[in-house]
């Protein structure tokens, strides 16, 4: 795929130059067929190639107007609720895959173009218009999940208040301690 990338880079690059080159062609002994810019051979002919196909894009329409009223609209809403509703704070998790299932209740509902991003421990697990998700990997321990949500500017429009867990694993040094499922 890089090489493809490579060759159609340089064919871009000297096309200007090969737009008036002449190409020739011969047939060696053997048959094979073999092309060049000069002629290497005596016989070799002059290829006649076909005119270059040219496209042009059509105009493209100005951007609409914004009004004023929608983005005034957008800007109103106002998120009641954003709430992480699970797992709660000071719960306590026995997984030992260390996977966490994340709710959150949004009130009203995620408006168009807002997304929600879950953060986990600091890290980011991503963002999209879910209300739901679920972290794996986790190590046992204590873990804090907080959640935003952002317009299509990247603006924070509501905020979820972090919620602090315990995960907790089986010991392989204490097998008879095994979290039941």
């Amino acid at each position: 795929m890089r090489s493809l990338l490579r060759l159609t880079l340089i064919l871009l690059v000297l096309a200007p130059g090969l737009l008036s080159a002449k190409i020739y062609k011969w047939i060696h002994p053997d048959g094979t067929t073999s092309y060049s810019d000069q002629p290497q051979v005596d016989g070799a002919k002059e290829v006649k190639l076909p005119a270059l196909q040219v496209y042009s894009a059509p105009p493209t329409a100005p951007p609409a107007a914004i009004d004023a009223a929608d983005v005034e609209a957008a800007a109103s809403v106002a998120y009641e609720v954003v709430k992480i509703t699970s797992p709660t704070s000071g719960e306590s998790i026995r997984d030992n895959g260390g996977t966490v299932s994340v709710q959150l209740a949004i009130e009203p509902a995620l408006q168009s173009g807002h997304v929600v991003e879950i953060v986990v421990d600091g890290k980011s697990i991503g963002s999209g218009t879910a209300t739901s998700a679920s972290v794996s990997n986790l190590d046992r321990g204590s873990h804090s999940i907080s959640a935003t949500i952002k317009d299509g500017a990247g603006n924070v429009v509501g905020n979820a208040s972090a919620v602090t867990f315990q995960l907790h694993k089986a010991s392989k040094l204490q097998p008879n301690r095994a979290p039941k499922s």
